[in-house]
């Protein structure tokens, strides 16, 4: 009698620890879980034991709902003390997920965010619904009076469409066909970061400067091959620069210059950050890009003449 007793819990042991497994790997489909109780008898009885040992999880602390067929895990059972200052971080990396196109970067952000909610206790979760219902603002809250032209501007970065934007630049109109890539909100600007074709560049454009925006019935594809630019650092410049995210350093001359390889960082952006490393810093390719360097420089000058 005793042998039964313990081989009858042991067995409840093994499917309340498969029913766990099941739902810690995301995949507690409900004929999944069903079939755990097979062994029960009728289905009638089956529907009473899974009540039963879900009852027993949420004894243990667990939260579950079923949605879709599938059993999913609200909590964690060895929850993490996220403070006043982590609920915020993991609230502005939301509005960030929100506001990013649809892709590789997204779907890892969704996947960090809900690893790190997973660890949630019941404070840090009301923290995070207080802060949501309260802070209304988003990364576009300086730019209310443009609210529906940035919405526009998302929707062309979800959509897998290349696009003829207009956009005025010294007071001329652009147009230019590209693919739009994300909204970058810095500095209190609002900006519209693509890729133009013809030139094979990345440009930020702001967003109060475009005046149409026109989705052509051309899908997306293909590699984007961003412009490649190389420049040469030197003097005090070159042992104190630190390598930025899409570069690489190609060659450290006999002198101690450097040679720097950047890829995709926006033409106009980079330019205008060279400019400020004056004379330690030299444009090598391409041709174009060392031409407008020149330009800029002499634009310059021209406040000093």
């Amino acid at each position: 009698m005793q042998k039964k007793f313990k081989e009858k819990y042991n067995e409840g042991c093994i499917k309340v620890f498969t029913i766990i497994k099941l739902l810690y790997e995301d995949r507690a489909y409900y004929d999944d879980v069903m079939a755990v109780f097979m062994t029960e008898g009728d289905k009638e009885k089956q529907h009473v034991m899974l009540n039963k040992f879900l009852n027993t999880l949420k004894i243990f602390g667990l939260k579950i709902v079923k949605t879709n067929n599938q059993y999913k895990l609200l909590n964690n059972p060895f929850p993490v003390p996220f403070d006043f200052d982590d609920i915020k971080s993991v609230n502005c990396f939301e509005k960030y997920y929100n506001a990013l196109p649809e892709g590789k970067l997204k779907n890892s952000l969704k996947l960090f965010l809900d690893t790190v909610k997973e660890r949630f206790n019941d404070q840090a979760n009301e923290m995070l619904l207080t802060m949501e219902s309260t802070d209304k603002a988003d990364f576009s809250f300086y730019f209310a009076d443009r609210r529906e032209q940035i919405d526009r501007c998302e929707k062309v970065c979800r959509d897998s469409f290349k696009i003829n934007l207009k956009y005025l630049d010294n007071n001329e109109e652009i147009s230019v066909f590209c693919i739009p890539k994300q909204m970058i909100y810095e500095n209190k600007q609002a900006l519209l970061r693509v890729y133009k074709i013809s030139e094979c560049e990345i440009a930020d454009i702001p967003v109060p400067k475009i005046t149409e925006i026109e989705q052509l019935p051309t899908i997306k594809a293909g590699l984007e091959v961003p412009k490649v630019v190389t420049y040469k650092i030197t003097g005090r410049l070159s042992n104190a620069y630190i390598l930025k995210e899409n570069e690489y350093m190609r060659e450290q001359l006999p002198d101690g210059s450097k040679i720097i390889v950047n890829k995709g960082e926006p033409t106009e952006q980079l330019l205008k950050r060279l400019l400020r490393y004056d004379y330690d810093c030299t444009v090598l390719a391409p041709k174009e890009l060392r031409t407008k360097m020149i330009s800029l420089i002499n634009d310059t000058l021209k406040n000093y003449a």
